[in-house]
């Protein structure tokens, strides 16, 4: 099958499979770094509940920290470990009550708690109870330097199996010259300001197929740099233009992933595409577009390898 064949095919089952309407199931191609659903003080062991336990998970995914794991400034303190400039703490919510003289509303908490404290009876004060909220702060570990290195443990990541590599497609990565940084993270981008990749590490995706399936996506954006082919990369999220710059990504991934053979990649890149069709609610013509984009981009990639070398 030659290039254009292939383009041809892509581009065509992208647009048949669209104009059908079907739903997209689109989930993360690698493993979860943390392991854990649920927020917890990493000191304490204790497990925070109700409103809490929303803040701190959705304040965890906010900012893309790789645990659920919290502690307070006194916890930090105790191992004398310390908070990374520009960190940001989190608010943990908890219900007091105050004990005040129903005739008088004078203050009697502490007097009522020493009583309580020694299991004594209070039924012979004239009080009432006033339940509040009260709050305090606490940081994730990824903003905390110098803890016990338990609390930072990757279990999962040791049960986990490095993938097998697949050598031409790792020429035709290198033969981009792009700076691709790897780390435990749960997060793939291309960060123009930087002009380099940042990747999860290779043994967290679920398969060859799906790690460079998203590497690929990622050095679209790269070669999409003002001093490559000076695509308009950088846009706001949730824009016609952000999503029309991820239909490019994908399809040209999915260009080049069927060049060395994976093709089955293809309908989970259209699903993708779905999601951010969504955004730009269906305009069809945006995929004939983002395919022509896309087909610059890939042939910018394969430009400096034998393509016969690499096709399956």
């Amino acid at each position: 099958m030659n290039t254009n064949d292939i383009y041809e095919r892509i581009t065509a089952t992208i647009i048949e499979m669209l104009e059908e309407h079907k739903e997209s199931d689109f989930s993360e191609c690698w493993y979860s770094l943390s392991g854990e659903v649920f927020a917890r003080n990493v000191a304490s062991k204790h497990t925070y509940s109700g409103i809490n336990q929303l803040m701190l998970s959705y304040i965890k995914r906010k900012r893309n920290y790789s645990y659920n794991r919290w502690l307070t400034f006194k916890q930090i303190q105790k191992h004398n470990a310390r908070i990374i400039k520009g960190s940001k703490s989190a608010m943990v919510v908890y219900t007091s009550a105050l004990y005040l003289d129903e005739k008088t509303g004078a203050n009697l908490t502490r007097i009522v708690e020493a009583l309580l404290k020694k299991n004594q009876s209070i039924e012979h004060l004239n009080v009432k109870k006033v339940g509040y909220l009260k709050d305090y702060r606490v940081f994730n570990v990824c903003c905390v330097e110098g803890l016990p290195a338990d609390y930072y443990e990757q279990a999962e990541l040791d049960s986990l199996s490095e993938i097998e590599r697949d050598e031409r497609a790792e020429k035709l990565i290198l033969s981009t010259g792009a700076n691709i940084c790897f780390a435990a993270q749960n997060l793939a981008f291309y960060k123009p300001s930087d002009d380099k990749i940042y990747m999860p590490l290779t043994k967290q995706f679920v398969s060859k197929e799906a790690y460079y399936s998203v590497l690929f996506h990622e050095l679209t954006h790269y070669v999409g740099a003002e001093s490559r082919l000076n695509r308009p990369i950088i846009n706001k999220f949730g824009s016609k233009e952000y999503a029309f710059e991820e239909l490019i990504a994908e399809i040209s991934s999915a260009f080049i992933m069927a060049f060395l053979g994976y093709e089955s990649r293809i309908t989970d890149n259209v699903d993708y595409i779905d999601n951010w069709l969504a955004v730009m609610k269906n305009d069809k013509k945006y995929i004939i577009q983002a395919s022509s984009q896309a087909q610059t981009a890939s042939n910018y990639i394969l430009q400096n390898v034998n393509i016969d070398e690499i096709a399956a």
